[in-house]
């Protein structure tokens, strides 16, 4: 039952992975839409998964990271596929005045929270198929 319980609420390192790989960044893309920093950021990605465990839930220097994970979350609900995901972080949105969302996200961790929002409240960023 626990393993099941892992799998359901992965840690942090973990979401901040799965994001990495479905959205093929790197180190540097993911550290800058994380608004953690490169070395932290790669330091605990390296970890093996016991090691992983062992940190608090909210590893030092990952908090803004957080931010990331939600609106990731969001964005499987909205956009499933990883194709309409990659689609949607390059384009350009009206609702972010002409920018891509990779681009709004890293400007700071509050931009990241806009960026979530709009995606919660329905702003879909960009064009939908009717």
């Amino acid at each position: 039952m626990s393993s099941e319980s892992n799998a359901e609420s992965p840690h942090l390192i973990e979401w901040l992975r799965k994001i990495q790989l479905a959205w093929d960044l790197s180190p540097v893309e993911l550290s800058r839409i994380s608004h953690a920093e490169e070395a932290d950021l790669k330091r605990y990605l390296a970890l093996s998964n016991t090691e992983v465990l062992s940190l608090p839930t909210i590893p030092s220097g990952l908090e803004a990271a957080v931010g990331l994970v939600g609106l990731y979350r969001q964005l499987l609900t909205v956009y499933p596929s990883r194709e309409e995901q990659l689609k949607w972080l390059e384009l350009p949105n009206q609702v972010l005045e002409g920018r891509r969302p990779l681009e709004v996200m890293a400007m700071s961790p509050a931009h990241l929270a806009y960026v979530t929002y709009a995606v919660e409240s329905g702003l879909r960023l960009g064009p939908r198929k009717e």
